[in-house]
């Protein structure tokens, strides 16, 4: 028969150390594992309405409809704002604008823009419902003074083709050399 030994002072408060170290241990596993898990499910949340995300050098937000401006215009000036409130309304003679700032060729751009539209609005539904708003145009003089043109020459009555033809004569680069 096995006597059992009895531990020493020395040898318990030794046990008692290597205890606390492994709840120690534990308990970091535990917390990494919670933040891991939150984490998680808050990106999962970026996709849904409103949150701002990355494409490229551009910023993209969805908002419900053409009412509902992006959050990120709040760091722009009220003449900005003005423009992308200004979208829903010309929309359609923007889709047939080339813009000249360089996004058309993918200059500006990773993915080129196919009209002065792309420049405001990356994704935009046939009716009514959300917009995915780009940000390419906060900081774009071009794209800037392009809505403000359309905005101008609207308002003076002017057909879509003579917006785009005055928005043409105006950008477009010339291509003979002197």
């Amino acid at each position: 028969m096995m006597k059992r030994q009895r531990l020493s002072d020395e040898q318990n408060a030794e046990e008692q150390k290597s205890s606390r170290i492994r709840g120690f241990v534990y308990a970091m596993l535990l917390a990494f594992a919670v933040i891991t898990l939150l984490t998680a499910c808050g990106l999962a949340d970026d996709d849904k309405a409103g949150a701002e995300h990355q494409h490229g050098s551009e910023t993209w937000q969805t908002t419900a409809s053409y009412d509902e401006m992006p959050a990120f215009l709040s760091d722009y000036t009220p003449h900005t704002s003005e423009l992308y409130q200004a979208v829903h309304d010309h929309a359609d003679i923007m889709s047939g604008i080339t813009c000249y700032c360089g996004c058309a060729e993918g200059v500006e751009v990773e993915n080129p823009h196919d009209s002065l539209l792309r420049c405001y609005v990356a994704e935009h539904p046939a009716d009514e419902g959300s917009v995915t708003w780009t940000n390419h145009s906060t900081s774009c003089g071009i794209c800037k003074k392009e809505m403000e043109e359309v905005i101008a020459l609207s308002k003076q009555g002017k057909t879509n083709a003579e917006i785009r033809a005055a928005i043409d004569d105006l950008y477009k680069p010339n291509k003979s050399i002197d």
